[in-house]
């Protein structure tokens, strides 16, 4: 007692390998596919991808006001929509 058992892991982790999945590339093409006409919604300050509340892949758009939610698709090919309010995004912000 007291000690730990390490043992190797099934599968070797290469973050390589899992950035380049078919899941990863077609959520990627349809957020390149729609990421403009998402900008030009007023509202909307940039758009991401990550998981949905239930740990599905989604596209993320984040929001300067809860006013463009109204605005925005609950899904875009076949992904679903996830918002988050952060107000304005300045990146060049002192």
């Amino acid at each position: 007692m007291g000690q730990f058992q390490y043992e190797d892991a099934a599968m070797p982790y290469s973050p390589e390998e899992s950035a380049t999945t078919n899941t990863s590339s077609a959520i990627e093409h349809v957020k390149q596919d729609h990421e403009q006409e998402l900008m030009a919604i007023d509202g909307v300050e940039g758009v991401g991808i990550g998981r949905s509340k239930i740990g599905d892949d989604a596209i993320i758009i984040y929001l300067r006001h809860e006013g463009a939610r109204k605005h925005l698709p609950r899904s875009i090919g076949g992904y679903p929509v996830e918002t988050i309010l952060t107000g304005v995004i300045d990146a060049y912000q002192k």
